[in-house]
């Protein structure tokens, strides 16, 4: 028989609006843990798209060599812009797509593409400049990003000598995003739903501000990118002692170092299995060390 996860039991704060939690709900329950949701951040379409719809047609028009894709937020930017423009996102047969990482390439996946390229283990900017070999070969490549995304993958394809239309594609903003902007588009994942299961109860920030960021009792926090880092700890300076900083990756984990409350754990990859893992050993850990 199996043991019980050590964290069984116990929630977890996910600092994500319910359509965009319910992987990582079901992660957690599948260990018998539950979910606590607080949107802090959320995410609008430029308020001018006309750059970002330009890239689009050029890149279904065949234009560029390679598509490059950093976030799962990217896609659905892409795919709500073409269905506005009225047109498909299918890209053309000479189009190559590279992608960080598995949520973003299974995101991709979905719908209908293929990858080209995904680094093997550094889910970065900085790994897909280390592993990508197609980068000898100066190309074409269309970029849509977010507004925060950092220059580490602009910088490494201009001192390549290739030609990236780098575009935001996003924004992100403090929750709620306003509603003629906000990203709406579904994407065709498996097990994709509009909302999280009904047993992920939702608290606003006045609760999370008033119980030091442990709302109903929480263990841990799940951090999913850098961002959502900044906002909390511009709510909660001082979170509530014992409660753990869980991190879905390096770049996550640095801003909370930064910031004077390092990560207890940071998952090994950036999916809602890899933050229950890390959650899990953050706790082991304990126990080794107590």
């Amino acid at each position: 028989m199996a043991h019980p996860s050590v964290v069984a039991g116990k929630s977890a704060l996910l600092l994500r609006s319910a359509d965009r939690s319910a992987a990582t709900v079901s992660a957690l329950a599948d260990r018998g843990a539950g979910t606590v949701l607080c949107p802090l951040i959320d995410f609008e379409l430029p308020a001018d798209t006309t750059a970002l719809d330009a890239g689009l047609l050029r890149l279904l028009g065949g234009s560029y060599r390679w598509l490059v894709l950093t976030s799962i937020t990217t896609v659905r930017a892409l795919k709500q812009r073409a269905e506005a423009l009225g047109l498909e996102l299918v890209l053309p047969a000479g189009t190559k797509l590279a992608v960080v990482g598995d949520a973003t390439a299974r995101a991709a996946v979905a719908e209908g593409m293929s990858i080209d390229f995904m680094p093997h283990s550094d889910h970065s900017a900085a790994g897909m400049l280390a592993d990508w070999q197609d980068l000898a070969s100066p190309a074409t490549a269309f970029m849509p990003q977010a507004d925060l995304a950092s220059g580490t993958l602009e910088a490494g394809l201009g001192s390549r000598g290739w030609e990236a239309d780098v575009v935001v594609a996003y924004r992100t903003v403090d929750a709620p995003a306003r509603p003629e902007l906000r990203l709406t588009a579904v994407l065709n994942m498996p097990g994709n739903t509009a909302a999280a299961p009904p047993s992920a109860p939702v608290v606003d920030a006045a609760a999370l501000i008033a119980a030091a960021g442990a709302p109903a009792g929480v263990d841990a926090v799940l951090f999913t990118s850098p961002s959502i880092v900044r906002r909390f700890l511009e709510l909660v300076p001082v979170p509530a002692p014992g409660l753990l900083a869980i991190a879905i990756g390096r770049s996550t984990a640095g801003e909370l170092r930064e910031r004077g409350w390092p990560a207890a754990a940071t998952a090994a990859y950036p999916t809602p299995e890899g933050l229950a893992d890390a959650w899990e050993a953050a706790h082991a850990t304990a126990r080794n060390t107590g």
